[in-house]
């Protein structure tokens, strides 16, 4: 009997030991596990600001939403519909007084909402802000989960690269690789997404484009 106790007590520390080992290794593949890229959208998004934006009235923590109007794929493969909101709130807003050279206002998106009630949290910036486009907005080519071919390929490069050409030139929908402030008079965007103007203040209407970038 005291050598099977004994035995037991040697053996403790070993048992514990991999009982450690097997909390630790779940732990990490908890953390690293594909299930967790639910939690995560990357990407760049064309968009539309839903509601107007003045900074000679706006305040910080004001709420800032916008819209997709095409469905497409993030970066991690995650199918994004129609519709989708990002939204996000003002951090800078200050109109042009007496001594200012210019008016600001900068704005960061805290999070996705795919469908009511499901919100995934995101790092968002602006990356580019455009005129209302009665085309609407160009994303590319709406994407459907599964599309394959060559055709389809093709058309969609076709779309991509109008897009690209339009939002160079200053005009038409911006597209995800748009930057800066294109095509708005009077409007600049500096290299810490602050829009800038030499007028009274920064307007943005409502139904303007913006393309919002998430990591």
């Amino acid at each position: 009997m005291q050598s099977t106790a004994t035995a037991d007590r040697r053996l403790a520390p070993a048992i514990a030991s991999l009982c450690i080992l097997l909390l630790m290794t779940g732990f990490a593949y908890a953390q690293t596990s594909p299930a967790n890229s639910e939690n995560t959208i990357q990407g760049t998004f064309p968009c539309a600001l839903q509601k107007g934006l003045d900074s000679k009235k706006a305040k910080d923590g004001d709420p800032v939403v916008c819209q997709t109007d095409k469905a497409f794929h993030d970066q991690t493969g995650r199918f994004l519909p129609s519709g989708t909101k990002i939204m996000g709130h003002v951090t800078q807003a200050q109109a042009r007084s007496k001594g200012d050279s210019q008016s600001a206002l900068a704005m960061v998106f805290d999070k996705i909402e795919l469908s009511k009630g499901n919100d995934i949290p995101i790092k968002g910036t602006l990356q580019a802000v455009g005129p209302g486009s009665s085309g609407g907005i160009d994303s590319g080519p709406s994407v459907e989960p599964g599309l394959h071919g060559g055709a389809a390929v093709s058309n969609a490069q076709s779309s991509i690269d109008m897009g690209k050409e339009r939002g160079a030139q200053g005009g038409g929908p911006l597209s995800s690789d748009s930057k800066g402030a294109v095509g708005v008079k009077g409007l600049e965007m500096d290299s810490n997404s602050v829009l800038t103007s030499s007028g009274k203040e920064v307007k943005l209407d409502g139904g303007m484009q913006m393309v919002v970038r998430a990591e």
